[in-house]
């Protein structure tokens, strides 16, 4: 007598089976890539506002936003200094770090940070720190075209500028909350703290068009003498950007453009702590006007 049961699938069967994982995979992807995507910019949400956060709790204990970078006084040539990334390590639970760096160079605007100019890593000046990292960005965590120190994903905004190089020059004041040896109170930001961004993203992709440099936490490197390096002559764009024609457009054209890999946009925090995501078809004069901390020109943020 015959059985009844079947010992094996036919090859229809299979591949109905595989066609179908095959769909639901399909299906998973993109839905695990949107929750990761998801995890990813609620992170750099929250470090932009723990950023924000130490930036007041620098200006509430010194009367004053940290500089941009600080150098010696009297510089007629660019030369390294100390950044707003090294100046909030203290409230940013980095306290040995800081320590270890010697605050005494920054508070005293003594000598600058690193070895020759341009400033060369270190050991402590190459560690990696979350805070300062958007984790959507898998750029690496030594920026190779910063001098291999430890890279950073966030950028001070020093203002605007309608010249395209920005040109350097001692102490230069485009109107932004954090430039070189800057001392910007919360009186002095006359537009409103709401209404004035004080860091905004960057990212760092060298196959992107154009391609982005990102920025370090260290500090400003000093001056570049390679004409053929990103960013030759003064490296201000290491801790700081000004917003200028090219650079006003979320994700633009321009190497320093504020940017991100969040779909759509990158995220600013602003003088009042407050983090909002600009979005890439923002008007990009609503940027400039945002850049400016005392312009006169108050703006709702299309944010």
């Amino acid at each position: 007598m015959k059985s009844g049961r079947r010992s094996a699938f036919t090859l229809i069967e299979l591949l109905v089976v595989i066609a179908i994982i095959a769909v639901l995979i399909g299906l998973l992807v993109p839905a695990v890539q949107k929750v990761r995507e998801a995890a990813n910019r609620a992170a750099c949400e929250n470090n932009l506002k723990q950023i924000g956060t130490a930036l007041h709790n620098h200006a509430g204990t010194r009367g004053y936003f940290p500089s941009a970078y600080v150098t010696p006084t009297g510089s007629t040539t660019p030369v390294p200094g100390w950044g707003w990334g090294t100046a909030i390590l203290p409230y940013v639970e980095q306290d040995n770090l800081f320590n270890q760096l010697n605050p005494n160079l920054l508070v005293n605007n003594g000598t600058a940070f690193g070895t020759g100019n341009p400033a060369q890593p270190n050991a402590l000046t190459q560690t990696k720190l979350t805070v300062y990292r958007c984790a959507s960005d898998p750029g690496p965590d030594l920026n190779s075209q910063r001098y291999n120190h430890g890279t950073s994903n966030y950028r001070a905004v020093a203002g605007s500028d309608t010249v395209y190089p920005p040109q350097w020059a001692e102490r230069q004041d485009k109107g932004g909350i954090m430039f070189q040896n800057s001392r910007i109170t919360f009186q002095g930001i006359k537009d409103g703290t709401s209404n004035t961004l004080l860091v905004g993203e960057c990212t760092f992709d060298l196959t992107a068009t154009p391609v982005r440099w990102g920025a370090i936490w260290a500090g400003m490197t000093g001056f570049d003498s390679v004409t053929s390096s990103p960013g030759y002559g003064a490296r201000v764009s290491d801790v700081m950007w000004w917003v200028d024609a090219n650079s006003a457009q979320i994700n633009g054209s321009s190497p320093q453009a504020f940017s991100s890999k969040h779909p759509g946009g990158a995220f600013f925090a602003f003088g009042d702590g407050s983090v909002r995501f600009a979005r890439e078809n923002t008007d990009p004069n609503q940027t400039i006007w945002l850049a400016g901390r005392s312009d006169g020109v108050v703006v709702t943020p299309d944010f």
